[in-house]
């Protein structure tokens, strides 16, 4: 059985606060260079929306290099080819966002658009099936809220696609930074105590 010791209401499993002993620093520098590149993907979100359509681009390649290797592990040949189709497809995509980024940013403003008007609508139904209750309500404004930014993505396409994305990476990294600087902060006075 695990021993946790509390540290500011929260308990903390001795490895993990050993661990956060050890590296706060490091989550202080990388919160800190995470909040500084949001700030500058708001100011610039035009760069930033590119820079994401390229790093989506790689990441979409890698996947489908490891598809490819999974395919071999499938035990028919129809699922070996059905297989090899989806990662030939993956790695096509990653070609295209790092080839042509700038129409990549366009498909993925679309996609982002799409996703916040059906995430609105979602949280938007729960909202209502759960009226009364303990939540509904910023639930139901959570949704209303990516509604709009559904909408408004939507209806501003295509110079849209020159801000949306960058834009919320932007609010992204710095809500990622604040996170790692507050457990860094948790981290600093568990090394001084």
């Amino acid at each position: 059985m695990v021993v946790c010791m509390e540290m500011g209401g929260v308990a903390l499993d001795p490895e993990v606060r050993e661990g956060l002993r050890r590296t706060w620093k490091v989550l202080m520098a990388i919160g800190v260079i995470a909040i500084v590149v949001g700030c500058v993907a708001i100011v610039v979100p035009a760069v930033a929306s590119v820079a994401t359509a390229i790093f989506i681009g790689w990441i979409l390649i890698v996947a489908g290099v490891f598809l490819v290797a999974g395919a071999f592990a499938a035990q028919t040949v129809g699922s070996v080819l059905l297989r090899l189709v989806w990662a030939f497809l993956t790695v096509i995509v990653g070609i295209y966002l790092i080839v042509e980024p700038d129409s990549g940013t366009l498909t993925l403003t679309v996609v982002l658009g799409i996703y916040f008007l059906f995430m609105g609508l979602t949280r938007t139904a729960v909202a209502f099936a759960a009226r009364g209750r303990q939540g509904a309500g910023l639930v139901g404004l959570s949704g209303i809220a990516g509604i709009l930014i559904g909408i408004l993505i939507l209806a501003k396409l295509p110079s849209s696609a020159d801000w949306a994305i960058g834009l919320l990476v932007g609010i992204d990294l710095i809500f990622a930074g604040w996170t790692l600087t507050s457990v860094a902060l948790v981290g600093r006075d568990l090394s001084r105590a």
